[in-house]
């Protein structure tokens, strides 16, 4: 099973979501999933997906 992190990159890199399994885009939000089935809307823009260091890097999030 592949988890990612979710992270934004400006101004400075921070955590937003852990263990994320699913990854949409709904109405301009990006919707995160966790392993629970928790789901954290942010706004912002993919920037990087990471799959070997099962990250996401995210530009512009507002949670």
């Amino acid at each position: 099973m592949c988890l990612s992190n979710v992270y934004t990159t400006a101004p400075e890199r921070k955590l937003v979501a852990k263990n994320i399994a699913l990854v949409r885009f709904e109405d301009g939000k990006l919707l995160l999933t966790d392993i629970l089935g928790r789901t954290t809307q942010i706004d912002a823009a993919v920037e990087r997906i990471d799959l070997m260091e099962n990250e996401i890097l995210v530009r512009g999030a507002e949670a």
